[in-house]
Parts: C-alpha cells; sequence; structure tokens
C-alpha cells in the first residue's frame, strides 16, 4: 500500500512541476487575486532593503570622518603646543642669537613728545 502511496505523490509533484515550468499557474484566479498585495509587499521588502543598504553607507562614512576628526585634531594640538613653545623667552632668545641679535642689558628709555595745545 504504501508503493501506491508514494507513486501517485511522484506522479502528483511530477505534474505540479510541470505546470510551474509552463506557467499556468499565472493565470489562476487566485493569484491574480493576491497579485497586488504580493507586489506591495515585494515594494516593501526592496525598500527596506535599499534603507539598511544607504543606513550601512552612512555609519561608515562616519567611522570614517571620526578617523579623520581624529587625525586632525592630533595635527591641531601638536601645531599649537610648537607654536607656544616657540613664543616662549628662550627660545625667542636662541632664534634671535642665531640672527646676531642680542637683548639690550640697560632699560629703555622714555622718549616725551611736549603737546603743543
Amino acid at each position: 500500500m504504501s508503493i501506491k502511496v508514494s507513486k501517485k505523490r511522484l506522479k502528483q509533484s511530477g505534474r505540479a512541476a510541470r505546470e510551474i515550468l509552463r506557467g499556468s499557474f499565472i493565470g489562476h484566479p487566485v493569484i491574480i487575486r493576491n497579485l497586488p498585495f504580493a507586489l506591495y509587499v515585494t515594494g516593501l521588502s526592496l525598500l527596506a532593503i535599499w534603507g539598511a543598504h544607504r543606513a550601512e553607507s552612512r555609519v561608515k562614512e562616519i567611522s570614517k570622518n571620526v578617523v579623520q576628526l581624529n587625525e586632525l585634531e592630533s595635527e591641531y594640538l601638536e601645531a599649537k603646543s610648537n607654536l607656544m613653545k616657540m613664543g616662549t623667552e628662550s627660545s625667542v632668545r636662541q632664534r634671535s642669537q642665531i640672527l646676531g641679535l642680542v637683548p639690550s642689558h640697560r632699560a629703555p628709555e622714555r622718549i616725551e613728545v611736549p603737546r603743543h595745545e
């Protein structure tokens, strides 16, 4: 009895496969009735996939920008530190001695211009 049942199922599955390959199921009323819903679900699925892809690309872009920001911030701090070192009196004195300038040992004199009122 089980051999008859398996032969019957095999015959039905073969018939179903032939119908699918021929495309005869497309004109079936149930398929036609549910086609708008299937297209709607397909559209929503494509929209969800597009949104996920766009979100991933944004995350990659943001992480790249964060790395670039950190690099620029470290460059800024390094330049600021170098400028602060260059502005100290000892470094100015060393650079001026290279140019042949020496600091004066006497105090500056005040020049007063008489006002004519």
